[in-house]
Formats: structure tokens, C-alpha cells, sequence
């Protein structure tokens, strides 16, 4: 058995020997390992991540810009002097209502823009006497009287109707 190994043995290292005699002859092609070719891979590859790198710091630091603060528009066209006084009452509302009489969630008010006159007018008449109770508006009803119900009605059904109560 051992005669056997080592007669294969020796098989295998002859056929070694002569299929590097032969490897020597193979033509050699290394032009699939060019280096000027990795050269331009490699430089192209770099200003790939230079530009994602710029754009990565462009997002994690964005340029301020300046910012310009433009005239406020006017919700409703102040035509007559029941909306110009309905406007100068309703710069109190605007805190628990919002310009546009959108009404705020966190403060629990209603939308309000756009609204029917009458039913304004109703509203606050039922505040003000206490048939009906808000505690948070009581004190901004106090001084008004009937015309001032009249003009804030006016200019609050002149908002914009958003329809519902927002953030």
C-alpha cells in the first residue's frame, strides 16, 4: 500500500513539474489590471463622494438666507368704517382664534371666519347676558356693546371660512 502512495505521489509532482514548464509559455495580458485604467476609477470614484459629501454638509448646514418679511396681507378690504372698527375689535380675538379666524385646537376655540352675522352677533349677546358660559371670553365682552357686536360680526363673516378647528 505505501508502494502505491508514493507511486502517486510521484504521478502528481511530475504533472506538476511539466504544467509549470508549461505555465511559463502562456502569453501574459495584464490589461485587465491597467494601472492608469484603476487610476481614472479611483479619481472618478473620489469626486463621486466629494460631491455627495457637499451635498450631506448642504443639507446638515444650510445656508441662512436672509429673510424678508413681507406687508401682511389683508384678510378682508377695510371699505367701510363698520369693517375698520370690526378690524381694530378683533386684533383681541386673534390670540384664541387666529388672523384668519381659523380657531386653534390648543386653545379649544373655534373656527370663526366666515361665519353668519346673526349668528355672531347671537353668540356673544348670549356670553355677554351668561345664557350661554365662557369664562376666557367674559372679559373681552364686558366693554363692548351692541354696535361693536355689530361691527366684529361684520368683519369676522368677511374672513375666510377654513371649517374647522386647526393646530
Amino acid at each position: 500500500m505505501t508502494k502505491l502512495v508514493t507511486f502517486i505521489g510521484v504521478l502528481i509532482a511530475m504533472s506538476g513539474v511539466l504544467f509549470l514548464t508549461q505555465y511559463k509559455s502562456l502569453p501574459v495580458s495584464n490589461e485587465r489590471f491597467s494601472f492608469e485604467n484603476a487610476k481614472v476609477e479611483h479619481e472618478t470614484r473620489l469626486a463621486e463622494l466629494a460631491e455627495l459629501e457637499a451635498k450631506r454638509l448642504a443639507i446638515l448646514n444650510p445656508v441662512e438666507e436672509e429673510i424678508v418679511e413681507a406687508a401682511p396681507v389683508e384678510l378682508v378690504a377695510l371699505t367701510t368704517p363698520q369693517l375698520v372698527n370690526g378690524h381694530e375689535l378683533y386684533q383681541k380675538c386673534i390670540v384664541c382664534h387666529g388672523r384668519a379666524g381659523e380657531g386653534r385646537l390648543s386653545q379649544n376655540s373655534p373656527a370663526i371666519g366666515g361665519q353668519h352675522e346673526w349668528y355672531i352677533i347671537s353668540s356673544l349677546k348670549d356670553m355677554k347676558e351668561g345664557r350661554r358660559v365662557n369664562a376666557v371670553m367674559n372679559p373681552f365682552l364686558r366693554p363692548l356693546n351692541e354696535n361693536d357686536f355689530k361691527d366684529l360680526a361684520a368683519y369676522i363673516s368677511l374672513l375666510p371660512w377654513k371649517g374647522g378647528v386647526s393646530k
